[in-house]
């Protein structure tokens, strides 16, 4: 009987905490950190790199004094140009539970180095920032 309760108990605990943690929009590890008019944005994913194929990417903005906060509309996009073609890859970023947090998936198509742009536009103002990003 003491064994089926704590079965019971364990499940259920690992239920709540599960759905707890559902709406977490940061993800692991920082694979970039750009500062954008007085904004430190993160970008997070499991491992701390960007694959080739579908990526889940978190996302947060945070003050001078550490803390998040809230950037409104949030774009992450990936491009790559090569010779004769143009890749792009991109998705919506939705907020998280928590202001400050958001998350998308990106797909790149192949690994390499490619272009990241990054904007926002809200309460914390307007921001845009470019840079590299390889992908594994």
């Amino acid at each position: 009987m003491i064994a089926v309760v704590a079965v019971v108990g364990f499940v259920g605990w690992q239920k709540f905490a599960g759905n707890a943690n559902s709406g977490k929009a940061v993800l692991g590890q920082p694979f970039a950190t750009q500062t954008v008019n007085g904004l430190t944005v993160k970008l997070l994913s499991s491992d701390g790199q960007l694959h080739n194929g579908d990526n889940e990417v978190g996302i947060e903005f945070r003050n001078a004094a550490g803390e998040l906060v809230d950037a409104g509309t949030v774009k992450f996009e990936l491009d790559m140009t090569m010779p004769g073609m143009q890749m792009h890859s991109g998705g919506l970023v939705d907020r998280g539970a928590t202001a400050g947090q958001y998350r998308t998936r990106i797909q790149p198509s192949m690994t390499g180095d490619w272009n990241a742009k990054l904007s926002f536009d809200g309460p914390a103002g307007k921001g845009q920032t470019t840079f590299s990003a390889n992908v594994k």
